[in-house]
C-alpha cells in the first residue's frame, strides 16, 4: 500500500522542537500550501494548512541546530495520518497531519542559504 503526501510550501511559524512524555524529541511545523482560480477575471486565492509531525532522528537533529523560521520555503514528504481527541467538554476532533518518520520521508529548506558577502577591498575575508 502507498500512504504518501508531497507538499512544497511555506512555514506558518518557526519549527518547535518538542518532547515527549518518555524523553524522545520530535519537531512540529505548520506549512501553508495555496492554488488560486479566476473567477470573472479575478484572482481568488485558496490557503491549505498542514500540521507537519517530525519524528525521523537525523531531521530532527538537524533542526535543533537551527530553526525553520516562519515564512520559510519548505519541501515535505511524509505519510498522511487521521488524529482525533476529545477536549474537556467530551467533543471529539479530527485533524490531519504529515507525519516524515520512515525511510523515504523527508523534510528541506528550499530557501537559498545566506551567503557571505564578498569583502571589500583591504578587508580580510
Amino acid at each position: 500500500m502507498l500512504n504518501k503526501a508531497q507538499l512544497i510550501g511555506f512555514t506558518g511559524a518557526d519549527s518547535e522542537i518538542r518532547t515527549t512524555l518518555k524523553g524522545k524529541k520530535y519537531a512540529v511545523l505548520r506549512v501553508a500550501t495555496s492554488r488560486y482560480t479566476k473567477k470573472e477575471g479575478e484572482r481568488q486565492d485558496f490557503t491549505t494548512w498542514h500540521q507537519v509531525e517530525i519524528w525521523s532522528p537525523g531531521t530532527v537533529k538537524w533542526l535543533e541546530g537551527r530553526v525553520l523560521a516562519k515564512g520559510t520555503k519548505v519541501y515535505v514528504e511524509g505519510e498522511i495520518r487521521n488524529e482525533r481527541y476529545t477536549d474537556k467538554d467530551g467533543k471529539e476532533h479530527y485533524f490531519t497531519k504529515i507525519v516524515v518518520a520512515g525511510p523515504g520521508h523527508e523534510l528541506k529548506s528550499l530557501d537559498r542559504p545566506e551567503t557571505n558577502p564578498e569583502p571589500e577591498p583591504g578587508e580580510e575575508g
